[in-house]
Order: C-alpha cells, then sequence, then structure tokens
C-alpha cells in the first residue's frame, strides 16, 4: 500500500493542512462486506463526519421526516426565502456508509448561503439492497416533491458515489420524460465503475482518505453494488451515458483526490454533449473536502456552489 503523502504546498491554509495531517483513511471494502466489521466500521466513520458538524458556525435546524415511505431529512437554515430552489441531497458513503444527518455539513453551507431549503435521502445501503435499489429511491422521493410543489426548482446535489446515484436517476428521467431538476451539482463525484481515470494511478497515495490501488478497488466496490453487471453500463457507471438534455452542471473536486479524474471526464463528456458543465479544481485538496466549512477552501468551494445556484 502506498505511504500516505502528508506533505502540502504553501498555498494551502493552515486550517487544511492541520485538517489533511488528522484524517484517517476510509476503511477498505472486506471491512464493509464482513457483518462482524461492517457494524464497527460504519459507527466509527459516522462518528468522523458528525465531527465536522462542530464546525458550522451559523444556525440550522435538522429534522426527520418521511416522504413516499422513504427516511429523510429537512435542512433548514436562518432566513429562508419561499422563491429558493429546493437543494435536493444525496449523500456518499460508497454506498455502504453514510446518511443525510452524518453528510449534513455538505449540505447545510450551501443552504446557509442561498437561503434555500434542503432535504437528504436515506436510500438503503449495501448490503441491505443493491442496485438499482438506490436510483429508485432516490426517483420517488423525487417525483414526490414535483407533485407536492410543481412550481419550486429543484437543484440535485451529491458527492462520491451519490453522484453515480444522482445522475443514474436523472438519466432515467430523461429517457421517462419526467421534468429536469433547474440544476446539478457533482462534488468528488465517483462516475465510473470501471475505475479507469488516470488520476487513480497518479494520485494513488496522495489523498489522506481514499485507496484505490490503481482503480482495482473501485472496480470490487461497484461490482459490490451491481453484482453480475457491465462495470460501463450508464445505469451503473454514468459516465458512459449520454448527457443531453442533463440541467447546468456545478463540478468539484480537490487536486489531491484519486477521484480527480472522474470529475474532469465528467465535465468535458457533460460539455460535449451541449451541457452548461463548470469545473473547479481546487489545489490541495482531499476528497469532499466541502464537508469541513472551518477551512478556508472548503468556504471558498460553497461560495462557488451558491453563485452557481444564484445563477440557475
Amino acid at each position: 500500500m502506498p505511504v500516505i503523502a502528508r506533505r502540502v504546498g504553501a498555498a494551502v491554509s493552515d486550517g487544511a493542512k492541520a485538517r489533511i495531517a488528522g484524517l484517517k483513511t476510509y476503511p477498505t471494502l472486506d471491512t464493509w462486506r464482513n457483518p462482524l466489521t461492517r457494524g464497527v466500521a460504519r459507527h466509527f466513520a459516522h462518528e468522523a463526519w458528525i465531527k465536522t458538524h462542530k464546525d458550522l458556525d451559523f444556525d440550522y435546524r435538522l429534522t426527520e421526516t418521511e416522504i413516499a415511505g422513504l427516511s429523510c431529512m429537512r435542512y433548514e437554515t436562518a432566513g429562508e426565502r419561499p422563491d429558493a430552489p429546493l437543494i435536493f441531497y444525496i449523500h456518499g458513503g460508497d454506498f455502504v456508509s453514510g446518511s443525510a444527518r452524518t453528510h449534513a455539513s455538505v449540505a447545510l453551507p450551501l443552504c446557509h448561503l442561498t437561503a434555500a431549503p434542503g432535504l437528504g435521502l436515506n436510500y438503503t445501503l449495501l448490503p441491505e439492497a443493491h442496485f438499482p435499489t438506490q436510483i429508485e429511491e432516490i426517483d420517488r422521493v423525487y417525483r414526490a416533491q414535483l407533485a407536492s410543489a410543481p412550481d419550486r426548482k429543484i437543484v440535485l446535489m451529491a458527492d462520491g458515489t451519490g453522484a453515480t446515484l444522482a445522475l443514474a436517476a436523472m438519466m432515467r428521467w430523461r429517457d421517462e420524460g419526467v421534468p429536469a431538476p433547474g440544476g446539478a451539482i457533482c462534488l468528488s463525484p465517483c462516475v465510473d465503475g470501471t475505475g479507469a481515470s488516470d488520476s487513480h494511478i497518479a494520485l494513488d497515495g496522495h489523498d489522506p482518505l481514499i485507496r484505490s490501488g490503481g482503480g482495482r478497488l473501485f472496480r470490487q466496490l461497484f461490482r459490490y453494488y451491481a453484482p453480475g453487471r457491465d462495470l460501463s453500463d450508464p445505469a451503473v457507471s454514468p459516465l458512459y451515458g449520454e448527457f443531453e438534455w442533463l440541467p447546468p452542471m456545478a463540478i468539484h473536486a480537490g487536486g489531491r483526490e484519486v477521484l480527480l479524474g472522474d470529475a474532469a471526464r465528467l465535465a468535458e463528456a457533460a460539455r460535449r454533449a451541449g451541457v452548461d458543465a463548470r469545473l473547479r479544481v481546487f489545489d490541495g485538496m482531499f476528497h469532499l473536502f466541502h464537508m469541513h466549512w472551518s477551512m478556508d477552501e472548503a468556504r471558498a468551494a460553497h461560495n462557488d456552489l451558491a453563485d452557481f445556484i444564484n445563477s440557475l
């Protein structure tokens, strides 16, 4: 296993340097697959993510709710505008961990900056359910929101493997004639289950959170997510899908994460299809640095996303 590169450039903020030094690598897939270790791994991963809530320096409220028979979380901040879009958030976590609550620090800053309400879905994790259950659950909640507030714009926001689920859902809506979201946000997107991006090789060992094994570990993960399916099937790896009809997209990645290549390829595929796709790469940043609101780089990223939403 490559040694974690903890050295960072001088341009990286002091807060980010300290955060990078203290981060621990995510568990391996073998840990997630083993029923004896999965619960413990989820506990410690969730605990680490919830700690990032302490970075939030504004008032907010998390409220559990049920939509279309599914568990969801409402995100509320002060000064919400009735005409603001709804931010519909799909969390990451390698399909096996995370929740709308644990990842709240990803969505709440954007709600705060745009005065928009947020909604997160607790889709069914692996191995309790496999592909395409998670996509179908996103579909049910999205359609319920369209039915309850047809005039309200929806911005679909996702990170990591959540971006795979969100993009696959949008491609399904296109094929089935369902109205598209007003915009889409993909943070540190993991959208190619074949692990073909060069960054899986060039940057493996430089992100303190994720190991790739040259793409091998991602192929294993996606085989676990969609057993027996072709990993290049667009329903499984949406990077290989058709991007026509998709809404304007904001795509963010860190300069040292193995998923940088997925982000770059996603932006290029969307651009070639005529989609207004905006890629931002943040120097020295790691996977889903947006979760760490106290860092200058995270604040800059969320302000960029707020500009994107306000431009829709």
